[in-house]
């Protein structure tokens, strides 16, 4: 019975991956719980690294320093056409998987920055 809907998502957008799953009430339903747990983990996640948001900046910074330091000794090539064709695949996948973290960290973000 899964096959079925996974290789319909497989090539879907975002909008029929929506009715998939909304047309089973029983997947509608716990996707409504997984979706409101992972924003209230993105709010919490966020709330903490707005508070933290100097010692996030330097972390990706020396990152990012780190990275450029290293490709230095080897640059490798990257093929951003080919980058953007995953990206647009794995859309709808990432959309429905991180949207309500993503969303949630947002909010979280802002209320850590105006709570002082």
């Amino acid at each position: 019975m899964r096959l079925p809907i996974a290789m319909a998502v497989a090539n879907a957008t975002v909008e029929e991956v929506v009715k998939i799953i909304l047309s089973n009430p029983d997947t509608a339903v716990k996707g409504f719980a997984v979706a409101a747990v992972q924003f209230l983990i993105g709010v919490a996640f966020g709330y903490v690294a707005a508070r933290a948001l100097k010692y996030i900046l330097a972390l990706i910074g020396l990152t990012l320093l780190l990275s450029y330091i290293t490709s230095l000794a080897s640059p490798v090539p990257i093929d951003i056409n080919a980058l953007v064709q995953a990206a647009k695949a794995l859309l709808p996948l990432f959309t429905l998987s991180t949207g309500p973290f993503l969303a949630g960290v947002i909010v979280g973000g802002v209320i850590g920055l105006l709570k002082k």
